[in-house]
């Protein structure tokens, strides 16, 4: 049976998620995160200002050494270890299935063709997110830009379509 407690829990993981997700992303963009911006600076040399998209997507960095996997599964383990059984795994498949879901959209951002494209909310945050690899220090967020807009970090790109 689903508890009030349970809903609580999934509405927490999420904005946690997208808090995370967001200073993760700021923090890579910093040289002082260490192994976590030289792993994130493949990406913009993959994909930089002049070139944000491509047929297939393209990844340079060791796929095994994923600097955002790290930080992630290291909350976890921690959170694993104080919150109760029940909360916990509410928490785990949530923040794994947002992780897995963003990775699998920011790849769709990058492409030129998607199948998310007939999808209007899509191409607003794709567009949001091409925005932030020609102003690096914008637009970090991928699925909620109120994130951005409280931090001052957001810059609108124009219309959706």
């Amino acid at each position: 049976m689903i508890t009030l407690s349970d809903l609580a829990t999934v509405a927490f993981t999420f904005v946690f998620s997208a808090f995370f997700e967001n200073a993760l992303h700021k923090a890579s963009h910093y040289p002082s995160s260490g192994r976590l911006y030289r792993w994130h600076k493949i990406h913009h040399k993959d994909y930089p200002a002049k070139r944000v998209e491509s047929d297939t997507y393209i990844d340079s960095s060791n796929r095994l050494d994923n600097g955002y996997a790290r930080y992630i599964l290291g909350t976890q383990f921690c959170l694993g270890l104080i919150l109760p059984t029940r909360t916990f795994l509410i928490f785990w498949i949530q923040s794994s299935s947002y992780a897995l879901f963003l990775e699998h959209m920011h790849q769709q951002f990058h492409l030129k063709q998607s199948p998310w494209l007939q999808y209007k909310w899509f191409r607003r945050l794709k567009k949001d997110h091409l925005r932030h690899h020609v102003k690096l220090r914008t637009n970090y967020s991928f699925f909620l830009p109120l994130v951005d807009k409280l931090q001052n970090t957001y810059e609108t790109v124009g219309p959706t379509d």
